[in-house]
C-alpha cells in the first residue's frame, strides 16, 4: 500500500451503485489512497420520477439501503471513518459536482464502466461528467481488462 500523509482531515467523495465499478474504486481506494484522517463518504444518487434533494438512508429503498449498509461494513472494517448518504435527483453527475463542493471534498474516487468514446458520446457517462465539471481532485479507476 502506498503511503499516504495527511495532517488534517480529508474528506473522501465515493459514489456507489451497487455496482463492481463502484466496490473496485473503494477496493482501490483502500489499497492506494486510505489515510487514518480520511472520512469517506458513500453518495448514492437515487433516478425518481419526482424529485426531492436528499433523503435519509434510513427511509432509501431496501436495495438502496442495503448497498450502503455492505459498503459502510467494508469500511468499518478496513477502519475508515464513513458515512452514507442517498441523494434523489434526475442529473447523477451535476448532483455529484453540486455534491462535492457542499461537502467540501477533497478527493472523489470513482469507478468506471470503460465505454468507448461513441458510446459514451451517444449514452452519456456520469464519471465523464463529473471529470469534466468537478473543481474537487479526481480518481477514476478503469475497469479489469478482460
Amino acid at each position: 500500500m502506498m503511503e499516504v500523509s495527511i495532517k488534517e482531515k480529508r474528506i473522501v467523495l465515493l459514489p456507489v451503485d451497487g455496482s463492481d465499478h463502484s466496490t473496485r474504486a473503494f477496493q482501490w481506494y483502500v489499497d492506494n489512497l486510505k489515510n487514518e484522517k480520511d472520512e469517506l463518504h458513500f453518495v448514492y444518487i437515487i433516478e425518481p420520477a419526482f424529485s426531492t434533494p436528499t433523503i435519509e438512508l434510513a427511509t432509501a429503498s431496501p436495495p438502496v439501503t442495503n448497498i450502503m449498509q455492505s459498503m459502510q461494513e467494508k469500511a468499518k472494517a478496513a477502519g475508515i471513518t464513513c458515512h452514507a448518504h442517498a441523494h434523489i435527483d434526475t442529473k447523477p453527475g451535476q448532483a455529484l459536482v453540486r455534491i462535492a463542493e457542499e461537502y467540501n471534498a477533497k478527493l472523489i474516487v470513482m469507478g468506471t464502466r470503460g465505454l468507448g468514446i461513441i458510446r459514451r458520446t451517444l449514452l452519456g457517462s456520469v464519471t465523464n461528467y463529473v471529470l469534466h465539471h468537478v473543481k474537487t481532485p479526481l480518481v477514476i479507476v478503469p475497469p479489469v481488462k478482460s
